[in-house]
């Protein structure tokens, strides 16, 4: 009696993400994430608030951007400017099945969702879904595994469409600058940990095969630009320097929808 209770938000940090590499066409011959105006559409598909009240209770926020489980002093809130926004999704996607080098009638907008089912916050989330994308009118398809499987194949060599795990953060910067390899364009598993395979080159002789893939669907000028950011960032202890490097890494990370951070 007369204790208070303040429920915070812990380092664990849950995202959504796209796999860039050619097997996410294996999981979904439909795939659209090598386009920008799928994934922007698809973050504002994203109801954070609904989700956030149905698997927390509403007790901790949504996160605005990764920083803020690493040092939320230096975070923009660069995913603040996907709000919850059917309608704005539903323009995206017209933006995008009106492109040439797309033909959205032979190929329907298609997400198939991976994540681990043997737990209970993530599966109540692949079924929060079912609605979100429907109403925006994306074919949507639930494939959850076992986090053995998961977290073994499918996670090592890109077997995934639109996926879904956590990473933990750390206070300071070592922790925050750490985060950023596993975005890197030139750390393609199984060398380095960029899972999503985002500006990743081609990896031949690699064992098992299943690394073995070509470049990413996604290589352009800010994936190169990434990759200077992360080199840039393990090369200076100046805070000052380190700071407006860190800023300019989240805001392509978020203009790029390269991951959809949830909440912590």
């Amino acid at each position: 009696e007369g204790a208070s209770v303040e429920v915070l938000s812990g380092p664990i940090w849950e995202h959504l993400n796209f796999q860039m590499g050619e097997n996410s066409l294996v999981r979904n011959e439909n795939s659209y994430n090598a386009f920008l105006e799928y994934r922007q559409a698809v973050a504002h598909a994203i109801d954070k608030d609904r989700i956030v009240d149905e698997i927390l209770k509403g007790q901790v926020e949504p996160l605005s951007s990764y920083i803020d489980a690493f040092s939320p002093t230096l975070s923009q809130g660069s995913w603040d400017q996907y709000d919850y926004n059917p309608a704005r999704s539903i323009e995206l996607l017209a933006d995008l099945c009106a492109r040439d080098d797309t033909d959205c009638d032979a190929n329907p907008v298609t997400t198939v969702f991976s994540t681990t089912s043997n737990n209970d916050a993530r599966v109540t989330l692949s079924q929060l879904f079912v609605e979100m994308f429907e109403d925006v009118g994306i074919v949507y398809v639930n494939e959850l595994e076992d986090s053995s499987i998961f977290f073994g194949e499918t996670l090592d060599f890109g077997n995934w469409d639109l996926g879904e795990w956590a990473w933990v953060g750390t206070p300071g910067f070592a922790g925050l600058i750490s985060i950023h390899d596993v975005f890197d364009p030139e750390s393609a598993p199984p060398d380095g940990q960029n899972f999503y395979r985002w500006g990743t080159a081609a990896v031949e002789g690699a064992d098992p095969e299943g690394f073995n893939q070509s470049a990413s669907l996604v290589v352009d000028e800010n994936t190169a630009r990434f990759a200077e950011l992360r080199d840039a960032m393990n090369a200076t202890v100046d805070e000052g320097e380190l700071t407006a490097i860190l800023n300019e890494a989240e805001d392509i990370l978020a203009d790029q929808v390269v991951i959809i951070p949830l909440y912590a």
